[in-house]
């Protein structure tokens, strides 16, 4: 009985050894990465505060909301660097071949390891589930905001866009990316009537503050629905502040949880519609977090192989799983938009042949 508890407390010690050396390199690299990404959106955002009069307090507030979004983006990354670099250590200071020459196995030493990369795995699900759609959907609103101010179209092209108060709804039909000209534009005031009063134009343009449309009818109904006042306008002033809001847009893949994608994509199924695009977000939202336990089925063999070739060889075998990673991703995920391949195993296979590598390499480590 004493010899067992000594056995078991002996277990602890090693887990909470490899942990503590994967800590520090899996902390460095979570701060880097994240460092790197807001520095990356407030260079971007910098025009928007310096030239154009954006206030700083509204671009802060769409980098913070933007962070969630990165984690299924800094997790895996930060897993792999952090396993490579201190069970690297481990294996160039000797210490990995006076614990398996003490029959500890190299499945037992990858056992602390492999339950952070489940624990990893559950962090990453929830919160690309859970916090980072709604994150998303604010600093979407907020990058509205943000174009408003700068007189940028905040109406994106091909959706109806309905103010907060509900008494206006925008359509779209194309844009301009360059020059912002809008092109069969809509606009529905629904507390006008029983029926809504419309204005529809040939082109706008959105000028301080203001959608300016050009070429355009304007209709008015009665309460039996039929047309009482008709008109035709060169030009007409619709102001985006009477319109209450148009920040608050309609959401995107990436502004949806797993549940509500799904039903978007059921609706969109029974409309006929392609949902292959949408077939393969939803799959990616499960697929994604998974990356961080491939992460460390690749980094133990190459930590254990590399490590003593020192930290710079570590970290550019890391860099390298990652482009391979990342290439097989970009290339899978065109195959299943154009349906060459279905969505489910497009956003899958990444993940089934970089785990399958790593799975291999340990055994032929084990051997």
């Amino acid at each position: 009985m004493v010899a067992r508890a000594r056995d078991r407390y002996r277990v602890s010690i090693l887990d909470r050894y490899l942990l503590a050396e994967f800590a520090a390199p899996f902390a460095f690299a979570v701060a880097a990465f994240t460092l790197f990404m807001l520095v990356n959106a407030f260079f971007l955002a910098a025009d928007y505060i310096i030239n154009k009069s954006v206030p700083f307090g509204l671009v802060m507030r769409y980098i913070v909301l933007q962070i969630p979004s990165f984690v299924y983006l800094i997790l895996p990354f930060a897993t792999l660097f952090g396993m490579l670099l201190g069970f690297g250590r481990i294996a160039g200071d000797n210490e990995l071949t006076a614990m398996r020459t003490s029959g500890i196995s190299l499945g037992r030493i990858a056992r602390p390891a492999i339950a952070v990369g489940v624990l990893l795995v559950i962090i990453a699900f929830f919160v690309n589930d859970f916090i980072a759609p709604e994150s998303q959907h604010k600093s979407q609103t907020v990058f509205r905001e943000i174009a408003y101010h700068s007189s940028q179209p905040i109406i994106q092209p091909d959706q109806f866009v309905r103010t907060e108060d509900g008494q206006h709804s925008i359509f779209v039909g194309s844009m301009d990316p360059q020059t912002g000209l809008m092109h069969s534009v809509q606009i529905y005031s629904l507390g006008s009537g029983y029926f809504p009063e419309t204005l529809t134009a040939a082109t706008a343009r959105q000028i301080n503050g203001k959608l300016v449309l050009y070429d355009g009818v304007q209709t008015m109904y009665g309460q039996n629905g039929l047309v009482t006042k008709q008109q035709h306008f060169d030009s007409l002033e619709f102001p985006l502040a009477d319109a209450s809001l148009l920040f608050e847009g309609p959401r995107g893949p990436f502004e949806m949880n797993s549940r509500d994608l799904a039903r978007e994509i059921k609706a969109l199924k029974s409309s006929g519609e392609d949902v292959r695009q949408f077939e393969m977000d939803l799959q990616q939202k499960y697929a994604m977090p998974l990356a961080c336990l491939i992460s460390v089925l690749i980094a133990l063999p190459l930590g254990f192989r590399f490590g003593k070739r020192g930290r710079g060889v570590a970290a550019g075998a890391a860099l390298l799983v990652l482009l391979g990673y990342w290439l097989i991703m970009a290339a899978t995920n065109a195959l299943g938009k154009n349906g060459a391949i279905p969505p489910l195993l497009a956003a899958w296979i990444p993940n089934l042949v970089m785990g399958s590598a790593g799975l291999y390499m340990l055994w032929k480590e084990e051997r």
